[in-house]
């Protein structure tokens, strides 16, 4: 029983300092906001919606904005708060910089993934669990095409038919520079 207690005592101080060096760690980080929805929540439904992601105050452009970003650091496309009244019984895919007239499909440059509501019924729209997708060579590869401007749409598609009486929300869609 003694040694028991040693263990403990010894082991305490390198299991405060671990955990302790890990926060610390993750709030060094530093995250900027490059473009948000900000503003009313995203209604989902059986027809394709686009966000236009905007910088959230006045000042550089989107373009000139991932145009500084750093070679060591990313750019994410971050949904938050998912929410809905019932599963749509779909997965809604999500494509970045989609030009108008051009069909969405998943084999495009354009396509950044899939998000689904499956654990968000009854969610509120203050729901802290996000989704995250790397969208640093699709920013890179617009940069290039010279396809970025002020801001940049995002286009959220249902991939079959949604359940009608589902009510799908994300609160909130944004690019951060992490």
């Amino acid at each position: 029983m003694r040694t028991g207690r040693w263990a403990f005592w010894l082991l305490l101080p390198a299991a405060v300092a671990a955990m302790t060096t890990g926060v610390n760690a993750v709030a060094a980080e530093h995250v900027e906001t490059l473009a948000t929805s900000a503003g009313s929540p995203v209604a989902l439904g059986a027809e394709p919606v686009a966000v236009t992601l905007a910088p959230p105050a006045a000042g550089k452009a989107l373009s000139a904005r991932v145009a500084s970003v750093g070679e060591n650091r990313k750019v994410y496309l971050v949904a938050r708060g998912l929410g809905t009244d019932e599963p749509p019984e779909t997965i809604y895919q999500i494509y970045l910089g989609l030009p108008p007239g051009v069909a969405p499909s998943p084999d495009a440059i354009y396509y950044v993934g899939s998000l689904n509501f499956f654990h968000a019924v009854g969610a509120a729209r203050s729901d802290p669990r996000f989704l995250s997708f790397d969208v640093t060579a699709l920013l890179r590869t617009l940069q290039s095409r010279h396809s970025l401007g002020d801001n940049t749409t995002v286009t959220i598609v249902p991939a079959g038919r949604p359940r009608a009486s589902a009510k799908p929300v994300i609160a909130e869609v944004a690019l951060v520079e992490q």
